[in-house]
């Protein structure tokens, strides 16, 4: 059990100090912007309680606005996809069998790729629909918040993803 604290401890720390430090700085016109500190909290226990889940979302979110001087948009974004993860985001991770029910940590190597990659997917989804429509604040320049949207999704999904082949299967 302290293990696994440390390792999700060190994995919000590691990612959050990457998007602080150098993702942030990546940006292809203004319309894409990839947000991997999300990985940190779906990758929390499907055990971990929905309070601490909410919670941890939060404060990753709200550490994300004070360091890059924004409002509030990470802090919501982020707070919105957990409340998702707590809906839709354990049914799609649970198992069907019951002996093996519930996933300690969800990554690619302890649910099915493509399960895997679709709720990296569709919490992405969440995360850059709420952040993109909080920054433009209006409908006026729909087809623009959109295509930033969209970018924002793919990039962040993709880079997710890679993420995961960096992470070593533990022996079973």
């Amino acid at each position: 059990m302290t293990k696994l604290v440390l390792t999700n401890i060190f994995r919000f720390l590691l990612l959050i100090v990457l998007q602080i430090l150098l993702i942030n700085y990546v940006s292809f016109g203004g319309y894409l912007i990839p947000f991997i500190y999300i990985l940190a909290v779906l990758m929390l226990p499907t055990r971990l309680g929905n309070i601490p889940l909410l919670l941890i979302a939060f404060a990753a979110g709200a550490i994300v606005d004070i360091f890059c001087n924004i409002p509030g948009f990470h802090t919501f974004s982020c707070t919105m996809m957990a409340f998702i993860r707590v809906v839709l985001g354990n049914r799609m991770l649970t198992r069907d069998d019951p002996a093996e029910a519930v996933i300690d940590v969800p990554s690619a190597y302890t649910v099915p790729a493509q399960t895997f990659a679709l709720y990296l997917f569709v919490m992405a989804l969440v995360y850059s629909f709420s952040y993109c429509m909080l920054e433009a604040f209006s409908f006026g320049n729909f087809w623009m918040t959109m295509l930033s949207m969209i970018l924002d999704t793919v990039a962040t999904w993709i880079l997710m993803m890679l993420s995961q082949l960096l992470i070593s299967p533990k022996k079973r």
